[in-house]
């Protein structure tokens, strides 16, 4: 018979833990996302390689995780909480599978749209992916997945980002100039930017969701300098070539008309307009004005690419296109493409005084003025606008999806003015010397009456 032995200092009962024991596996694990901690207690317990350490050191501490009630405070600030979600993804490295990880970062994104903090949010979007690169996750699908109220992260970011100054309706007499960005313009588009940077490449339908938040936020100026990035507007092999690989910084301006609700202009300049239209046989401006989003297309027509109803114009000649994008409700439109003389612009430049009329003190004799006095300029004609009519006779109606064409658009070949084939021609007086065509479209959502009455 053993009698029971009196446990001595040291001894280790097997059926009891030890009080140094490293958490478990599902302490450890199983926690999707840690709880944000008090301020003082933050560095210590985001860090789970550090905890563990900390519990195995302490001779009197419990082995368990504390409590969510304990750590959770209602105090905590946006960044603190980021903080503790870029640590959790910078040290949390054990393997889990693919679909826990992609609720994961879709709840992490529901969240980052919200924010305001672009800085902070910057930091959560980079740990993000590399939280998706580390598990195989394709993350540019999640920021296009549809996965927050019926749409994508891209078009939540968008929507609840910041306004550009005079995108109000009230302001929309004033002009809406696209040229640039100031500081302030590029911190409040940063997390938009970064975004698609990561989606990229976009299918049709993210394109068309960016497009859709754009107007739900009526921010014709953002929407032009989302146009330059690559990310959303990649460039064709063909315009690569013509303009070297750089993004065509075609400028779209916005005005409306004082004293006409239903009236706006749209001014703009294409550069290296024919060359483009030579070699990539096409130039697509979009715009967002009165609500709605707009394309305008410059095209050279072939058997393929007349809309219907246009299949009658003349193979070769340069078409222009005006038509609704996906999002945009009907309306009627009566509207005129004006292109000026572009010597017109030049000659209404000041001209700098000459010095030698202004230095002089006596006048010159008739001999000296006579040999020295330049050789006036040539007086160029100036040749009347090339103005082609918009219209039709049943309201515009857009498409329902990006890759179904409009039902209904509206077509004018620059063949209807005398003028309009000078286009195509080398030293033509309506480009300007650096190759750019300015032009604009003077526009009014009203039936067309027999007579323009536009401006």
């Amino acid at each position: 018979m053993i009698a029971d032995k009196t446990p001595l200092p040291g001894d280790i009962d097997a059926n009891s833990e030890p009080e140094d024991a490293p958490p478990s596996y599902s302490a450890s694990v199983v926690v999707p996302v840690p709880p944000s901690l008090p301020r003082d207690q933050k560095a210590g317990s985001s860090n789970l390689s550090n905890t563990q350490s900390s519990t195995q050191n302490a001779s009197s501490s419990s082995s368990a995780l504390p409590p969510k009630s304990a750590t959770t405070g209602p105090s905590q600030d946006t960044s603190e909480q980021y903080y503790s979600f870029t640590s959790w993804f910078n040290f949390y490295t054990s393997k889990r599978p693919t679909k826990e990880v992609r609720a994961t970062i879709a709840g992490l994104l529901r969240d980052l749209v919200k924010q305001t903090d672009a800085q902070s949010a910057l930091g959560v979007l980079e740990s993000c992916a590399d939280a998706c690169r580390a598990h195989g996750v394709p993350f540019s699908a999640l920021l296009q997945e549809r996965s927050i109220e019926g749409h994508s992260p891209l078009y939540w970011s968008v929507v609840s980002r910041s306004p550009s100054p005079g995108t109000s309706s009230s302001a929309q007499t004033s002009r809406s100039t696209s040229r640039g960005s100031s500081e302030q313009e590029q911190e409040r588009d940063a997390l938009v930017v970064a975004l698609l940077e990561h989606a990229a490449p976009l299918s049709d339908t993210a394109v068309d969701e960016v497009r859709h938040a754009c107007l739900r936020a009526c921010d014709h100026r953002f929407f032009q300098r989302l146009r330059r990035l690559p990310a959303f507007v990649p460039l064709s092999v063909a315009d690569e070539i013509v303009l070297g690989g750089t993004t065509p910084v075609d400028e779209v301006e916005v005005e409306g008309v004082p004293g006409d609700e239903a009236g706006f202009v749209v001014r703009f300049r294409i550069p290296s307009f024919q060359r483009r239209m030579r070699v990539a046989q096409g130039v697509v401006l979009e715009f967002i004005a009165k609500g709605r989003i707009w394309s305008l297309r410059f095209i050279e027509a072939t058997r393929s690419n007349l809309p219907l109803g246009y299949r009658h114009l003349r193979i070769g000649s340069w078409v222009v296109i005006l038509s609704l994008l996906p999002h945009s409700p009907p309306t009627w439109i009566d509207s005129r493409l004006v292109i000026e003389d572009s010597h017109i612009r030049t000659s209404q430049l000041p001209q700098a005084p000459s010095p030698s009329s202004s230095s002089s003190s006596s006048p010159p004799s008739s001999s000296s003025s006579s040999s020295s006095s330049p050789t006036p300029p040539p007086v160029h004609t100036p040749r009347p606008n090339i103005e082609l009519r918009m219209k039709r006779h049943e309201q515009l109606v857009a498409s329902s999806s990006p890759r179904s064409t409009p039902h209904r658009v509206i077509a004018a070949s620059l063949d209807e003015d005398a003028h309009g084939p000078s286009l195509q021609l080398d030293g033509c007086p309506y480009i300007e010397n650096d190759g750019a065509l300015l032009a604009r479209l003077e526009a009014r959502l009203a039936q067309p009456e027999s007579e323009c009455t536009i401006c």
